[in-house]
């Protein structure tokens, strides 16, 4: 029980570790194309068309404010295509593409200089867009349940990452680029083929707060994990770690982390 409370309580902390999603008290917030054919599109701040029953294109865009649209969500469409109009939404700093047929993200996705939160999760993509290395505002970015096997080197320009998750891909190693990212706070890869975890995950990923590597057929940790100092939980069920290393990463990271077996 008091190992169950120690879990709740750093998930909770984590929460709210990261930017809130939330609709602010004075934006104008749009949920169908009805409404939206209702509206001064040009005042629209939020457009969270997700599932919508009704086809969405650039004739559906058409008329928003480039500066004044700051959140967007085109999620559950069946999109084998971004709109092209999404690119022009300059002062855009959430966008939500997740759950359609998209095997490719067009290198429009550069033009967003605002974006702080990209979410790609459950479409087909088999590579991420190497146009994301000039989205350097991004900090929160979401690739669960694709075909992706690596991340590309470029993506290190990314200096401002916090939170990335990559659970059910295709991956057989932990992506190197992510030792990069000096300022990651989050780290999920469940649900892979990830058999070794890199010496640098545990000694450089000093601001790493959540890791899971659930799911993995990881056998051990590194034998240095004094990076991470800020770990408030750690997430290794359904991994292949001995009750031997169990008992040595706990002695290694202390009483305060959290650790799921």
């Amino acid at each position: 029980m008091k190992h169950c409370i120690h879990i709740a309580a750093a998930c909770l902390a984590l929460a709210g570790c990261f930017e809130n999603h939330s609709r602010p008290a004075d934006a104008l917030t749009v949920t169908s194309l009805d409404a939206l054919a209702a509206t001064n599109r040009t005042e629209v701040v939020r457009l969270l068309l997700r599932g919508s029953q009704k086809p969405v294109g650039d004739d559906e865009l058409k008329g928003l404010s480039a500066s004044a649209l700051k959140q967007l969500d085109l999620s559950e469409l069946g999109l084998a295509k971004v709109p092209e109009s999404v690119w022009s939404f300059k002062g855009l700093g959430s966008l939500w593409l997740a759950r359609n047929k998209l095997a490719e993200i067009p290198s429009g996705i550069a033009q967003l200089p605002a974006l702080t939160y990209l979410n790609l999760d459950g479409n087909m993509l088999a590579a991420a867009p190497e146009a994301l290395s000039r989205v350097v505002s991004l900090r929160w970015l979401r690739l669960n349940e694709n075909k992706l096997r690596e991340l590309p080197a470029s993506l290190a320009a990314l200096k401002d990452m916090r939170r990335i998750y990559l659970q059910r891909n295709l991956f057989t190693s932990v992506p190197s680029v992510i030792q990069e990212w000096t300022e990651l706070e989050s780290l999920a890869l469940d649900d892979n083929a990830i058999t070794e975890v890199p010496d640098w995950l545990g000694a450089k990923m000093t601001k790493l707060k959540f890791l899971s590597l659930k799911g993995n057929p990881v056998t051990r940790l590194p034998s240095d994990l004094s990076g991470l100092r800020r770990l408030a939980m750690l997430n290794l069920a359904d991994c292949r770690i001995s009750s031997e290393e169990t008992e040595r990463i706990r002695s290694l990271l202390g009483d305060k982390v959290a650790i799921v077996y």
